[in-house]
């Protein structure tokens, strides 16, 4: 699994649902864990993050992607390898749902 880390850019628009103390706050540093198409969103692109578990908030799981801008300092991999690598995991986890879904 990748992890990569990501600054929150955007914290607006809570929802009710998630507590103040599980939301993301802008300017601070967070590690994505996870990535998944968020379904009942559109398949917008989101984030699970080590620092944040919302298991306990469901429906939220994941954090939109929107909200976050990567940080580029990942060593010894280029910017490239490293997109490359993020959209091999996306690919793989739409696969394994794909067959879950078939099954």
């Amino acid at each position: 699994m990748l992890n990569f880390k990501v600054i929150c850019i955007n914290d607006s628009d809570k929802p009710e649902d998630i507590p103040l103390s599980k939301w993301v706050k802008k300017d601070q540093i967070y590690t994505v864990i996870e990535v998944s198409k968020m379904r009942m969103q559109g398949n917008r692109l989101g984030f699970k993050l080590a620092e944040i578990n919302l298991d306990s908030c469901f429906p939220y799981q994941y954090f939109a992607s929107s909200r976050f801008m990567p940080l580029l300092r990942i060593k010894d991999m280029s910017i490239e390898e490293t997109l490359e690598r993020l959209l091999e995991e996306v690919k793989k986890e739409e696969l394994e749902n794909e067959k879950i879904q078939q099954a």
